[in-house]
């Protein structure tokens, strides 16, 4: 018998609930979508910071764990895990904010002066 995993579940529920919003997205009130996509963001920013000082602490461990390990090859293979994933992580982390301020950008949501969005349209050829 074919078994769905957990998160195919939850992705059809998603879809299920969200095909409504979408559905009659059609003509939206450009401020509540604003209220909603400045809150989005809003949360989103503070997640990427938080995980981005985590990964930059994980990297200063790694150093402090390298320092503390001189002499010792196992305890530097460690340390040299720390640091790598540390320096993974703050690439990744950037590369994320970047792609997130040039979508506010974009969209000119986020900015200062509080600019109108930009929600994207269909045009219909005649």
């Amino acid at each position: 018998m074919f078994k769905l995993s957990s998160f195919v579940r939850y992705a059809a529920v998603g879809v299920a609930v969200a095909a409504p919003a979408i559905a009659f997205a059609a003509d939206p009130d450009p401020s509540k979508v604003k209220t909603v996509v400045d809150a989005t963001l809003t949360i989103v920013n503070v997640i990427v910071t938080i995980v981005f000082v985590l990964a930059v602490l994980v990297f200063g461990w790694g150093v402090v764990k390298y320092i503390m390990s001189a002499g010792d090859p196992e305890g530097e293979k460690e340390a040299r895990g720390f640091l790598w994933w540390g320096v993974i992580g703050i690439a990744v982390l950037a590369f994320v904010f970047g792609i997130i301020q040039y979508a506010a950008t974009y969209f000119g949501v986020g900015t200062e002066g509080g600019g109108t969005i930009k929600v994207p349209k269909v045009q219909s050829t005649p």
